[in-house]
């Protein structure tokens, strides 16, 4: 079997230096060498890698530069594994692909380290740029260094292997990762929230993981959208979607919180994607929203609203029809905002595209 490792940095690339946590190129690639195998009922599959650093940084540095460059990088070890028949010739040696598909089968899997700051958003842009993509890809993070007695990276990196060798029956992009549970948990990409503050746990929106290990085994036990994901019809009518090319986000994003005051520089937004407390509900009496969505019409930027419930109406709600708010299907916040990100840097229609499922989105695009 063989997997194309991209390493990206973040806490499971990186080294204590006193107090201080700081990345290390090369400082997880040992993580490797530990598991030369997975084996389950009395079958061994012996594993081959591939290394790729792409690049090296703390994961809440990340911008959209670094998600193109991510994504490019993952098109040029897939590209080169179709091209070369195999992941172990390196991207520099494409005058040798002849002679070397000969020696080496294909690639089977993609595994990306990365961070655990940004691990969602990375996650969901993947999942909606490589959402039809025939090689199946693991996104794996560590709560602490790796030389930390308290880290999971060790596991979330073997259950990812294990996945991939045989529990991964569909395409698509997924995140490995235990909690403090020790229950290790395999995710879509475009499901997970963004971390509660104080926690590095990784949950999926409305518990809808994908499947889990029994604690202590090999057992891999089905999760709500398992079925779902892998009888799930492919989309003929879907965007072709293309990487952030500047760093920042042509969106505005907005938080109610008690006394709020709306923006009103709209310098550069193209939409706008306004979240709600957890019912669903925005303060539908601040003083500036009549202002303020009177100037988002006015200028014809499209307004969503992320987090409301279709089957919890309260009368506060009704105002959403009146400001032309387009309610989107239940999912995780950090992936409509990605995929928001994505169709507009794209030259989609938000309008049209944001409520349509696409590769990438939940089944039926809604729990």
């Amino acid at each position: 079997m063989n997997i194309a490792v991209l390493f990206t940095g973040g806490t499971i690339g990186s080294t204590l230096a006193g107090n201080v946590i700081g990345t290390k190129t090369g400082a997880a690639d040992s993580l490797l060498d530990t598991l030369p195998c997975v084996e389950r009922d009395g079958h061994t599959e012996e594993i081959t890698y591939q290394v790729y650093h792409p690049y090296t940084l703390l994961s809440e540095n990340s911008t959209g530069l670094t998600i193109a460059q991510l994504s490019q990088s993952i098109r040029e070890v897939v590209s080169e594994a179709k091209y070369t028949g195999s992941a172990k010739v390196t991207l520099e040696k494409k005058e040798a692909a002849e002679d070397s598909a000969a020696m080496y089968s294909g690639l089977d899997g993609v595994i990306i380290m990365h961070g655990t700051d940004t691990l969602a958003y990375s996650a969901a842009a993947m999942g909606y740029l490589f959402g039809d993509c025939d090689i199946p890809m693991v996104f794996v993070s560590s709560n602490y260094v790796l030389t930390d007695p308290r880290a999971n990276g060790a596991y979330n990196f073997q259950y990812a292997v294990q996945f991939l060798a045989f529990d991964c029956k569909q395409k698509g992009v997924y995140v490995s990762y235990q909690n403090g549970d020790g229950i290790p948990r395999i995710h879509l990409g475009t499901a997970i929230i963004g971390h509660q503050p104080y926690s590095d746990e990784v949950y999926s929106v409305g518990g809808m993981e994908y499947g889990h290990y029994e604690k202590g085994t090999k057992c891999f036990v089905a999760g709500k959208v398992y079925y779902a994901w892998n009888n799930a019809e492919r989309l003929t009518d879907r965007p072709s979607l293309q990487a952030p090319d500047h760093w920042d986000a042509p969106i505005g994003l907005i938080y109610p919180h008690p006394g709020m005051r709306y923006p009103m520089n709209f310098d550069g937004i193209q939409a706008i994607l306004h979240h709600t407390y957890h019912a669903g509900t925005i303060c539908s009496e601040t003083p500036e929203a009549d202002k303020f969505f009177y100037e988002v019409a006015n200028r014809k930027i499209p307004i969503f609203l992320c987090g409301m419930d279709a089957d919890m109406v309260y009368e506060s709600t009704y105002v959403y029809e009146k400001y032309g708010m387009i309610v989107l299907p239940m999912a995780s916040p950090v992936a409509m905002y990605m995929k928001l990100w994505l169709l507009l840097c794209s030259g989609y229609s938000a309008k049209e595209w944001m409520t349509k499922p696409i590769p990438g989105d939940l089944p039926n695009f809604s729990i």
